[in-house]
């Protein structure tokens, strides 16, 4: 029986962490009835996340993750030798490059190649990091020079960046994404025509419509006694949280009263930007910052909400918008290839530089002025990402043989 080493670690609890564990849940069953044999790698601490799978005839195995970008885990790279993995399949972004086994990867899309100037620069990669991972990123740019774009003035994140996905997606069995528009990304860009689409989708047992009583109690915790709109992510330069809280700050006279921006998520409160922008237009009642919130929570929040909205210009898929709209939420969004194949026609777009009409879009839908449009949603289901990420797999062990 073949044996896939599925690696769901992420370093934060994000979109990426969910996709991870979500699809893991979904394919156990799955991958049994296939015949093929899951060892799930997760976080020490983080065992209960998969524990699920063990009803399944699975393992489950903590090992410690990678403390910095680089991807260099000697522990982990011996497990999978010892336990005779005939395939490792991770749902986070890159993979350890000395790995001895076969494997495959996720690639959720190529913004850090596509727009640098989004990305790290070498001062804010060092604080992030610090500077002894910053050395080791020179070194290990240093050997990967065939795939080094040596693009003058860039930084060396990216530089690295680009150049490890070259390398990694020249010897993956196949890579996976969340989108077709990534997929269209990852041939153009890196020539891997292996490419199998693994889409976000949707736990409709959590993110469902929730009763007035779940929602009243949320909007008493937060205090929010008018109409909101919610942001739900990490605040990375490509969402635009800055831009976006700018813009409706601005507008606020036009918006009904009582109106509140709710930012779930990590690090939303600690945004520069934003905190200059509220102290300096005293709208400091006007964002509240929950931090991240239990999925019925969530839930909860989004059924209330008269909006999820964003103003990101670089996406593979987006999670809180499925998750809105299998809530009940209304999607303000910018008019992105990943987005509109996310959301479809359901959704009110606008384009990501046009401020008067993510300002229209929102008082539209916080007046209730116009028809909604996520009437009709019908959420993607876990189940079907999990078919295809096993047809995947499959593909994968057929250009290799497999232990008997």
């Amino acid at each position: 029986m073949p044996t896939i080493a599925v690696d769901i670690r992420s370093i934060h609890d994000t979109g990426v962490a969910r996709y991870g564990r979500s699809l893991l849940a979904a394919v156990a069953p799955r991958a049994q009835r296939a015949g093929l044999d899951l060892l799930a790698i997760v976080r020490p601490g983080q065992e209960q996340d998969a524990a699920p799978i063990r009803d399944h005839g699975h393992t489950v195995l903590a090992v410690e993750g990678d403390t910095g970008f680089i991807r260099d885990n000697p522990q982990l790279r011996d497990l999978l030798e010892r336990a005779g993995v005939d395939l490792y399949w991770t749902s986070h972004y890159t993979v350890d490059r000395h790995l001895r086994v076969p494997y495959s990867f996720t690639i959720h899309d190529l913004t850090r190649w596509q727009m640098p100037n989004l990305s790290y620069t070498d001062a804010t990669f060092r604080d992030r990091f610090g500077s002894e991972e910053a050395a080791r990123l020179r070194v290990e740019l240093g050997q990967l020079t065939e795939f080094d774009p040596a693009m003058p003035g860039q930084s060396l994140f990216t530089r690295y960046f680009i150049a490890l996905n070259r390398y990694l997606a020249a010897q993956a069995e196949r890579v996976t994404t969340v989108s077709a528009a990534t997929a269209g990304d990852i041939r153009a860009l890196l020539g891997q025509g292996r490419v199998d689409l693994v889409p976000c989708a949707v736990d409709t047992t959590v993110f469902r419509p929730r009763p007035d009583e779940e929602v009243d109690g949320m909007r008493r915790r937060l205090g929010l006694t008018g109409p909101y709109l919610v942001f739900v992510g990490l605040t990375h330069p490509n969402k635009r949280f800055d831009w976006l809280t700018a813009q409706l700050v601005s507008a606020r006279h036009l918006l009904p009263a009582g109106t509140r921006l709710v930012a779930v998520g990590g690090y939303a409160d600690q945004v520069t930007a934003v905190a200059s922008l509220l102290r300096d237009m005293h709208a400091g009642d006007f964002v509240s910052f929950p931090g991240r919130l239990p999925d019925d929570e969530l839930a909860a929040l989004y059924t209330g909400a008269s909006a999820w909205v964003t103003a990101s210009v670089a996406e593979g898929s987006s999670l809180p918008a499925l998750e809105a709209l299998a809530c009940g939420s209304e999607v303000i969004a910018t008019r992105i290839p990943a987005l509109r194949e996310t959301v479809g026609r359901h959704a009110h777009y606008y384009d990501p530089d046009d401020r008067d009409a993510l300002v229209k879009s929102a008082v539209d839908v916080l007046t209730e002025a116009v028809p909604r449009r996520g009437v009709g949603f019908r959420a993607p289901s876990w189940d079907d990402s999990a078919r295809k990420l096993v047809k995947s797999w499959q593909l994968s062990l057929a250009r290799r043989p497999t232990r008997v």
